[in-house]
């Protein structure tokens, strides 16, 4: 809870610096590189956090590895500096939603008991646009237990119109 408290904090402000600057996908790139790295990289992960390691070779590390963006490395070393970089998860977590919201983009993760052709996955983000009346980031994934029909998630909203829940309802009933 607290972790979501600081990387909301953090986000917003990076996000406006991010909108200030036009570089919102640049900084965004460096967030979720360094988020991944801090993830799947033990050895990163142990260098950067090291209490014993001087502030300036972690900044030195973090500038030969992304020389290539001056501001998202500016911004890393304002989070190193904070000492936060372990809430990297939760600021780059909170920075996609704002940048979501901001953009009026949700995300929907539709389940289906078999995999949908491309026209499929068009057809339905097209109806979802004009239901929601926002942009849709569609992820769709195949359970075949589900026997038939889908699954789809917005945000916290489930719309479960497969066969199985239809079976375990008529069961219950």
């Amino acid at each position: 809870m607290i972790g979501n408290q600081i990387g909301k904090r953090y986000a917003e402000a990076i996000y406006e610096v991010a909108v200030q600057k036009n570089e919102v996908k640049s900084i965004y790139d460096v967030l979720n590189a360094t988020m991944e790295l801090y993830k799947t990289d033990v050895d990163f992960r142990n260098f950067i956090t090291h209490p014993l390691i001087k502030e300036s070779e972690k900044k030195e590390t973090l500038k030969k590895i992304f020389s290539d963006s001056n501001e998202g490395v500016e911004i890393l070393f304002y989070i190193l500096e904070k000492g936060r970089i372990a809430q990297i998860r939760e600021i780059v977590a909170e920075y996609v939603k704002l940048d979501y919201a901001k953009n009026q983009i949700l995300d929907v993760e539709a389940t289906f008991a078999v995999a949908l052709s491309d026209e499929q996955k068009e057809k339905l983000s097209k109806n979802l646009e004009n239901k929601t009346g926002k942009k849709i980031k569609l992820v769709v994934n195949v359970d075949k237990s589900l026997i038939g029909g889908g699954i789809i998630k917005i945000g916290d909203e489930v719309t479960d119109g497969s066969i199985r829940r239809q079976l375990e309802t008529l069961t219950q009933k």
